[in-house]
């Protein structure tokens, strides 16, 4: 099954799943499987965007705009990270789109 995503597409963090600093990167720990996963800065910054409450599409254009890298670049590389994270059960996605279509 694929993950539907779009622009706005919100994700939060299961709540197994705790964020933990460490330098400029986030440490995830999922308690529920003993896991845990380091992610880069740029990676850390989507995070706490996500966190945040912001659609995948606003995550997109404040990546772009803060490094070298066009929104729909950005977009695409937001779109497999966040595909990466629910295929490990660290987060769901709420798609608004279809929320309101149903």
């Amino acid at each position: 099954m694929t993950l539907e995503l779009g622009p706005q597409t919100r994700v939060r963090a299961l709540s197994s799943v705790y964020a933990r600093p460490f330098g400029n990167e986030l440490v995830l720990l999922d308690f529920g499987r003993g896991e845990y996963f380091a992610l880069d800065e740029i990676a850390t910054e989507i995070w706490l965007r996500l966190e945040a409450g912001d659609a995948l599409a606003t995550v997109a254009s404040r990546v772009a705009a803060s490094h070298d890298v066009s929104e729909s670049q950005a977009f695409e590389d937001i779109m497999a990270l966040v595909r990466d994270m629910s295929a490990r059960a660290l987060v769901e996605t709420t798609n608004a789109e279809s929320a309101s279509t149903e």
